[in-house]
Formats: structure tokens, C-alpha cells, sequence
């Protein structure tokens, strides 16, 4: 997927390429949320439709994979304290 950009204004502006702006419905006076990560900032904008708006947000952040791991260890945890094999 090839990358868009677009410069910054002296009043800190930006301009969402028009590509992108109609992708992802965004329209004249809509907000615009700025998340701060890591790896930089996730700019989503707010909708009334909040589940659509959050579609993808942690996307790569491998929050599954760092769960399901915790679980195993919890059960690990509970099998030797029930004295049970795994």
C-alpha cells in the first residue's frame, strides 16, 4: 500500500488527501480524535457510529497474542496449585 503525505501549515494545518477523506467518510467540520502510540499518532475520526470508528484501531498492536499467553500462564498457575498436571 503506497503511503500519502501531506505537509504541515504554520498554523498546523494538514490536509487529508482526498483518497483517504472519502474511504473513510470524512466530512467538513467532523472531529477528529489524535491517539497518541508508540510508533506515532492514530488519527480517527469520531462518528456516531462509535464500533466503526474503533474498526482496526488495534490492529498489529498483538493484544490477542499477549492475552491468550497470560491465560496459559494462569492456568499453569492454577494446575500447580491444585497440584494437577498440564
Amino acid at each position: 500500500m503506497k503511503a500519502d503525505s501531506s505537509r504541515v501549515t504554520s498554523k498546523g494545518q494538514v490536509v487529508i488527501p482526498k483518497k483517504l477523506r472519502k474511504k473513510y467518510d470524512i466530512a467538513p467540520s467532523m472531529m477528529i480524535r489524535w491517539i497518541p502510540r508508540e510508533e506515532g499518532l492514530l488519527m480517527v475520526p469520531e462518528t456516531g457510529d462509535v464500533i466503526k470508528a474503533a474498526r482496526g484501531m488495534l490492529r498489529g498492536s498483538n493484544l490477542l497474542k499477549a492475552y491468550l499467553k497470560e491465560k496459559k500462564l494462569e492456568k499453569q498457575r492454577e494446575n500447580k496449585k491444585l497440584g494437577r498436571r498440564s
